[in-house]
């Protein structure tokens, strides 16, 4: 008799983010493909909408009291005894960023890191400790989402393990069933989706914005701990009236599928799955030039990060010409 596969996403939460997302849609397909799927989480805070055609299992222990350099040693043993004992045994078991990969990378289930963004910049930006991240990362395989962030991972850990990428995955029919649900009420705006925080770097993007002298208005969706500096900015540049934050909303699609325009203006971006969603849905993109979407973006389409000028120009461009920086969604990546 064959039995399904057994697989086990582990990630903190499922909030509105791009991995949280991409576990999602790895569930969802994983489904499909005949697996018995469950997801488990440290804390059940679900503010993404899917087909939830899977499990999702709360993992309880309270973990933060413990210190960072034993942490895994203590709790992956209670966190593989919990997988089997909710899940049943598993073939594989996909960790998913810092706080589970910590814990997990002391299991002694089969178990696969996701590397969702690159190492160098998340070390730099978010101060993270490279010795403890070299001692995370060089104990258990990991998959990284693009050619980019497998280039990067290997300049950074010198691992046993055969490390390669897999791009993320798009759920293409899932995208275009959610877009239509409503019609946004704004008309012929640009838009930017993703976290307020280090890496996204709205500051750029207002700056950028603003140069450009472009009339349509700025629609940022999305929440995090800038937002608070980025609408004081707004407020600097006099552009209160021209840029919207619109919060966050656990269905972005209809806000991509009706903008004129796509902005991605990060320092670094693991894969940038938001590209892949607005080209999807035929929505234009332009970027920063950064690992991700150097992948998934014609070079017209992009410009070097950090750089506000050339940012500017670029949005004026395709502002003007929209359907001239319209690309397709690469087939690797379906």
């Amino acid at each position: 008799m064959c039995h399904k596969p057994n697989i086990v996403m582990v990630i903190p939460d499922l909030k509105g983010n791009g991995a949280e997302r991409v576990v999602l849609t790895l569930a969802t397909g994983f489904g499909q493909q005949g697996c018995n799927v469950h997801i488990v989480v440290f804390n059940k805070f679900v503010e993404l909408e899917s087909d939830k055609t899977f499990k999702i299992h709360e993992f309880k222990k309270h973990y933060r009291w413990i210190p960072k350099s034993i942490r895994g040693l203590i709790l992956a043993p209670i966190l593989d005894k919990f997988i089997i004992k909710s899940c049943g045994t598993p073939n594989l078991v996909l960790s998913n960023l810092l706080p589970v990969d910590r814990i997990l990378s002391k299991s002694k289930l089969n178990t696969y890191s996701i590397i969702h963004s690159t190492m160098s910049k998340e070390i730099i930006s978010f101060a993270r400790n490279k010795n403890e991240m070299n001692e995370i990362y060089t104990r258990m395989p990991c998959i990284c989402v693009s050619k980019g962030v497998l280039k990067d991972f290997n300049t950074i850990f010198n691992t046993s393990f055969d490390t390669r990428y897999i791009y993320n995955p798009v759920d293409i029919d899932f995208i275009k069933h959610q877009s239509n649900k409503f019609t946004p009420k704004y008309k012929d705006y640009l838009i930017h989706v993703g976290k307020f925080n280090n890496a996204k770097r709205h500051d750029i993007l207002i700056k950028a914005y603003h140069l450009s002298k472009v009339k349509n208005p700025l629609v940022l969706v999305g929440q995090g701990p800038l937002r608070k500096e980025c609408k004081e900015l707004v407020n600097k540049l006099g552009l209160n009236k021209k840029v919207i934050f619109s919060g966050f909303r656990s269905n972005p699609y209809p806000y991509i599928k009706h903008a004129k325009l796509m902005i991605i203006s990060s320092d670094f971006e693991g894969f940038g799955l938001v590209i892949t969603e607005a080209q999807t849905l035929k929505t234009p993109v332009i970027s920063t030039n950064c690992a991700g979407p150097i992948e998934l973006l014609p070079k017209e389409n992009l410009c070097k990060t950090g750089d506000i000028e050339n940012l500017s120009i670029l949005i004026k461009d395709a502002d003007k010409s929209p359907y001239k920086f319209m690309s397709i969604l690469y087939p690797e990546v379906i």
